[in-house]
């Protein structure tokens, strides 16, 4: 028997745990590599009493009572309510921006829409062609985000010429 046997065996030992799963519970390649730590069990003493003395360990284990003290255990709990409630919290926001995001997209298209017809209005009554008051209603639409943009741009381009990085 090889040594590289020996050293499958025992890390599936090591690694399988003392709770083993039913045969079809486990994945194919696991149900396969137990199949071989089995046979391989079967024939090598050593292995065997490497498996046991595992089980016997982490029984031994187990068999330990563990106690915490009554402050670690109350910190514990404070932590942990004070987690749950800063993730109900985040949920909370996170639902009101969610809301807030859909009536500012419902706003935005029905003054999209209002826009539109009043240009239109006004195209009518100052008797221009449809492509003039187009282009007004585009460059009315996109103009204030683009100003927006490039004073943003210069803001940066400032900060990281007289700083010699960007703070946010």
């Amino acid at each position: 028997m090889n040594t590289d046997a020996h050293e499958r065996a025992r890390k599936l030992i090591a690694l399988a745990g003392p709770e083993t799963l039913s045969a079809a519970d486990r994945p194919s390649d696991q149900r396969s590599s137990n199949a071989w730590l089995a046979a391989h069990l079967e024939t090598c003493a050593s292995c065997r009493a490497f498996a046991e003395n595992a089980a016997q360990t982490i029984h031994g284990l187990r068999a330990i009572p563990i106690a915490a003290e009554r402050s670690l255990v109350s910190t514990t709990q404070i932590r942990v309510r004070r987690r749950a409630l800063e993730l109900r919290r985040n949920r909370e926001r996170l639902r009101l921006v969610s809301v807030s995001c859909t009536a500012v997209t419902l706003c935005a298209l029905l003054s999209t829409v209002v826009l539109w017809r009043g240009f239109e209005w006004l195209g009518e009554r100052a008797q221009l062609a449809s492509s003039v008051w187009q282009v007004g209603f585009l460059v009315f639409c996109v103009m204030p985000a683009l100003v927006a943009a490039i004073l943003l741009l210069a803001k940066d381009r400032h900060l990281a010429d007289h700083t010699g990085s960007y703070r946010g």
